[in-house]
Order: C-alpha cells, then sequence, then structure tokens
C-alpha cells in the first residue's frame, strides 16, 4: 500500500479551494434567501436555500446592484469556494439576479422608494436636452433591434448628428456593470452632448437591469442629459424614472433627441414669411409716417412761406409809403432852402444891396452917423471901409 500524500490543513483547504474553483467554473444557482446579513460595512452573508437543501453565500456589497432581503427567489452567479480559516464551503457570489415577479417587484417598489426619498427622480434637476446636438452617445446592444431602429430614425430625421456607440450587453450577468461603465465613459467624452440607453421590450426579470441602483446613481451623476427608451410605452424601470428625458420606446428616444429637419425647414420658412410681412408692415407704417410728416412739412412751408411773403409786401408797402413821405419831407426841406436862400442877407446882397454897420450897428439912415466915423459897408462880395466927412 503506496503512502498518500499528507496535506497541512492549510495545504488541503488551498488544494480544494483551488479544485472547486478551477473544476466547476463559474456557477449559477437558484434558490431563496435566508439569513441576510451585512458584516463590517462591506461582506454579505446568507444562505440560498431550496426544499431539501441550502448553500452558504458571500459577497462583496460593491458587486450587489438590488435590494436583497430573506424569502426572495433569485439567481446567483459566482464560484464555488471555501474560506481559508474555516474551510467552510460557500459560494463566492459576484451578482444576482432577481427571479420570480413578486421578488422583482418588491425590491423594484423597495428602490424607488430609497431613490424618491433621496430626490433621485425630481423634476426640478432634470436637464434639458440640447437644440441642435452635435455627437450622441448611444448605448444599447449591438445585435439588438433597438440599435437599428435608433439610428435609422436618427439619420432620418437629422442626418448631421455623429452617433458614438458604446455596444453592451442588456440583460443577464455582467449587462449591470458594463452599461455603468458605459454611460459613465461616454459621459467623460466632453464632445457628446447627450446620451440615449435603450433596450427593447421584455419581461419584468428581463429588464432587471435597468433596475439597478448602481445605474440610477451613474445616470443621476452624468455630466450630460440622458434621455432612457426601454421596452415598450406600457413598461418602466428606475433607469426611466431617474433619467432626464424618459422615452416610450427606442424609436421615440430618438425623436427626443433630435429635431425633424422637415419641422426645422417649416418653422425656418414660417419665421422667414413672419419677418417679411413684418418688415413689410414697418416699411408700410414708416412710409404712411413720412407721408404724413412731408404733407405737414409741407403745408407748414407754405404757411411760413405765405407769412414770410405778406412780411415782405407789408414791409415794401411801408417802405414805398416811407419813401413817399421822405421825398415830400425832402422836397419841402428844398423849397425852404429856397425860400431861406431867397430871404437870406446873402441873396440881398447879391440883388446889389449892401449893409453898412457903424461899430458893429446896422445903420439905417445917413442921421446916425457924424464927421469922422468909421463905417462897414458888406457887399455881395467883400466887404468895404469907410469914413464920413
Amino acid at each position: 500500500m503506496s503512502a498518500n500524500k499528507v496535506y497541512s490543513v492549510s495545504e488541503f483547504v488551498s488544494a480544494i479551494k483551488e479544485y472547486l474553483e478551477d473544476g466547476l467554473g463559474n456557477v449559477s444557482i437558484q434558490g431563496e434567501v435566508t439569513g441576510y446579513r451585512l458584516a463590517q460595512e462591506r461582506l454579505i452573508f446568507f444562505e440560498l436555500k431550496d426544499e431539501s437543501s441550502r448553500v452558504v453565500c458571500f459577497m462583496m456589497k460593491y458587486d450587489l446592484h438590488t435590494i436583497l432581503e430573506d424569502g426572495m427567489e433569485i439567481r446567483v452567479h459566482g464560484n464555488a469556494s471555501l474560506f481559508k480559516k474555516s474551510g467552510g464551503f460557500h459560494v463566492r457570489v459576484r451578482e444576482i439576479e432577481l427571479v420570480g415577479k413578486g421578488a422583482l417587484n418588491k425590491a423594484l417598489l423597495m428602490l424607488k422608494d430609497k431613490l424618491e426619498k433621496e430626490g433621485l427622480f425630481a423634476e426640478e434637476r432634470k436637464r434639458a436636452l440640447p437644440r441642435f446636438p452635435h455627437i450622441v452617445g448611444l448605448i444599447t446592444s449591438p445585435d439588438a433591434a433597438a440599435y437599428t431602429d435608433v439610428v435609422r430614425v436618427m439619420n432620418n430625421r437629422w442626418s448631421g448628428v455623429t452617433i458614438q456607440f458604446a455596444p453592451v450587453g442588456v440583460q443577464g450577468p455582467g449587462s449591470i456593470s458594463s452599461i455603468v461603465k458605459a454611460l459613465r465613459y461616454l459621459s467623460s467624452v466632453k464632445e457628446v452632448d447627450a446620451i440615449i440607453l435603450t433596450r427593447g421590450g421584455g419581461s419584468l426579470e428581463d429588464l432587471q437591469s435597468f433596475n439597478s441602483e448602481d445605474l440610477a446613481r451613474a445616470i443621476f451623476g452624468s455630466r450630460v442629459p440622458v434621455v432612457c427608451g426601454v421596452g415598450h410605452e406600457r413598461d418602466w424601470t428606475i433607469a426611466d424614472l431617474v433619467a432626464d428625458v424618459r422615452a416610450s420606446t427606442p424609436s421615440n428616444a430618438a425623436e427626443r433627441v433630435v429635431p425633424d429637419r422637415r419641422e426645422i425647414l417649416f418653422q425656418i420658412e414660417t419665421l422667414a414669411a413672419s419677418l417679411e410681412d413684418g418688415l413689410r408692415e414697418t416699411i408700410e407704417r414708416y412710409q404712411d409716417r413720412a407721408q404724413r410728416s412731408l404733407g405737414l412739412l409741407e403745408t407748414m412751408m407754405r404757411s411760413q412761406t405765405e407769412k414770410a411773403q405778406n412780411v415782405y409786401q407789408r414791409f415794401i408797402t411801408s417802405f414805398r409809403e416811407f419813401d413817399y413821405a421822405i421825398r415830400k419831407k425832402y422836397e419841402k426841406v428844398q423849397h425852404l432852402e429856397r425860400l431861406v436862400r431867397t430871404l437870406s442877407p446873402q441873396s440881398t446882397l447879391d440883388r446889389g444891396y449892401s449893409v453898412t454897420r457903424k461899430g458893429g450897428k446896422v445903420l439905417k439912415g445917413s442921421q446916425d452917423t457924424v464927421k469922422g466915423d468909421i463905417l462897414s459897408t458888406r457887399l455881395a462880395k467883400g466887404e468895404v471901409i469907410s469914413q464920413v466927412t
């Protein structure tokens, strides 16, 4: 009998652990949650059971993307393993899916209530979409009809837009983390103006990835507006509620993001016609004002011209009357001048008379002189001095 290899406890636990993890690989197990607890604010423990068995499950808090509590039917994805210290068998859970409409509805309503109280659904924090986006991020499955619908509608409506596509899985293991990563990446690209997050319809179980708390917070934290179009019009998800704009379908999401060039052309034509009509009305209004102003100015000028003509006529009449009066006065002055000249002593002298003075006194007769008086006689021209003998 050959000797068996002797393991230390640690070696044996490590060997079994490695055998389980490598041999079984990734496993998916479905059952009911029991004994759920959170340790050290980061470690989650629970058991998964069915009618006859149960298995211990362990996961990190950051891997939990849904609300979990006892009694829920779930499907876990992870690896079979052993705890190094205790050697206890467990499943190292990487992701959880809720199973059954009851569990899904309960988790959905609990998460909705939690996020609503935190204000993630508040209308006042939601952002408006850009009127004319240049680059639009698109997050969906490359194989889904949603992708084809969005691209077709966007190209038909506004062919100038660029689509930056981030392909993801929209359901199943790993879909939540891939969607969150894609959303955060597109949000970090400064050229992206808006993001469309979409997928086609499906059951409540199919839409689990869009009811994730992690995705809700990623949408809330996005730098640019997010349009969410998940499923059909009757469907709603947490992603719909937190998104800036909720679209009823993938096609409607595209319609909400880009304008219809036919509507824009119609608006431009309508605006141009309105501007033309307004300009015409303005020209006519100012033309009418100008005509009225010119008419008023013409009337005022005519009135002022008539006034000026009246003043001029009165001036001419007054000037003529004044001129006539001046001439009359001048003629009278000339007549008086002639009369004065006629009656003046000089005129008398010019006619041959003379004036004799004695000591400056005019003599009127010879009796006023005596022998030896010196006399001065004024002639028309000159003066004669004589002595009485």
